[in-house]
């Protein structure tokens, strides 16, 4: 008997919980609408051919060759006479994107490339297939990296400074390794963090800074597992999933987002369009779906993240971990209103009532 009184006043308990909530939700959406908006900074782009794969790793003996094809598709409203070129990239010295440049003098193993056809007509929603040839001299060590570049044929391709783009094209980049015993493969963590310490409903932003010590690319793959008391994780985030190289000696930024939590912010958008303010600054909305109602977080988080890489005998963990907080505090200060006010009014009656009961018991 105990045991199903028991039972019945903690279902009772859950059942008034979320009644509360859902009232309190309503109220919410209805009179806070500054809860509901959030501004984020937007960027846009426009490409007019489509390339694949993106971006391609190779690994040569030095004094042999290696192939590699590179497709491409035409995504414009008409023919198109496309040349291939062929440019450099190395890594930028602060955030680790690739920044394409032109050959300069010293680089030889420009030398080294041929294209099964320099240029070529490609209609409208057509595939083209390119074989790229690499004949690596015996002398080649470590890493060299290209960029396929497809243009149009009458058009002059440029980047400027510290530039991750290009002008009138697109690039297709490719690693080559050429393998001697002397290759060091290091990864560090150089910094693991969120970008609150406190929200009051999710996304969390994780950024990762990691930094290649050695003198070839690495790709280091692995997750974020976010845990609740540092009991069992109750979301498991992938990094890297695009398994994008470091260069030797560079830096290289990741990031990854946790959103699954009810409300979060999503992206507004008006008239099929992503909305924006005055700033251009896009406009944020918080999603409400209560068939996630039970995914409410609150409390502290903890963050652990876990890579690894090839060093090339072994794969080598590399470990960080950064805690944050999930306070929805209006939501709480909404729910205890609903639920305090009623109760003072009914406090306040039967206060008023008692004391009229004790005057007419003292009259008599």
């Amino acid at each position: 008997m105990i045991y199903r009184s028991t039972q019945s006043n903690i279902f009772f308990g859950k059942k008034f919980f979320v009644g509360m909530l859902f009232f309190a939700v309503l109220i919410l959406t209805a009179f806070s609408p500054t809860l509901t908006k959030q501004a984020f900074a937007q960027t846009t782009g426009d490409l007019r051919l489509t390339t694949s794969p993106l971006p391609i790793n190779l690994n040569v003996a030095p004094g042999s060759a290696v192939s590699a094809d590179i497709k491409v598709k035409n995504d414009g409203t008409s023919t198109e006479n496309i040349k291939v070129t062929l440019m450099k990239f190395k890594a930028d010295s602060v955030t680790g994107a690739p920044m394409l440049s032109e050959r300069e003098s010293g680089d030889q193993y420009f030398d080294w490339v041929t294209f099964s056809d320099n240029s070529f007509q490609l209609p409208v929603n057509e595939w083209k297939t390119i074989t790229a040839k690499f004949n690596v001299p015996s002398t080649a060590s470590f890493g060299y990296y290209y960029a396929v570049v497809f243009s149009r044929a009458d058009q002059q391709v440029a980047v400027g400074e510290r530039q991750s783009v290009i002008n009138g094209g697109t690039a297709v980049l490719v690693l080559l390794e050429a393998s001697v015993p002397n290759a060091k493969r290091e990864i560090q963590v150089t910094d693991f963090s969120v970008d609150k310490q406190m929200f009051e409903f999710l996304p969390a932003n994780f950024s990762i800074k990691l930094r290649n010590t050695g003198n070839v690319h690495i790709a280091p793959r692995g997750n974020i597992f976010i845990s609740k008391d540092n009991q069992k994780d109750i979301a498991i985030l992938e990094v890297n999933p695009s398994k994008g190289s470091i260069l030797p000696d560079s830096p290289r930024d990741f990031s990854q987002q946790w959103l699954d939590g009810f409300p979060y912010y999503v992206n507004k958008t008006q008239d099929g369009k992503i909305a924006t303010d005055d700033k251009g600054n896009v406009v944020q909305e918080l999603k409400w779906n209560f068939a996630d109602a039970s995914k409410l977080r609150w409390g502290k988080y903890t963050a652990k993240l876990l890579l690894i890489y090839d060093d090339g005998k072994r794969d080598v963990p590399i470990e960080a971990e950064v805690s944050f907080w999930v306070v929805p505090w209006r939501l709480i200060v909404y729910i205890f209103a609903i639920i305090f006010f009623p109760a003072m009014i009914v406090y306040i009656i039967m206060k008023w009532s008692m004391k009229k009961v004790i005057k007419r018991q003292n009259k008599k």
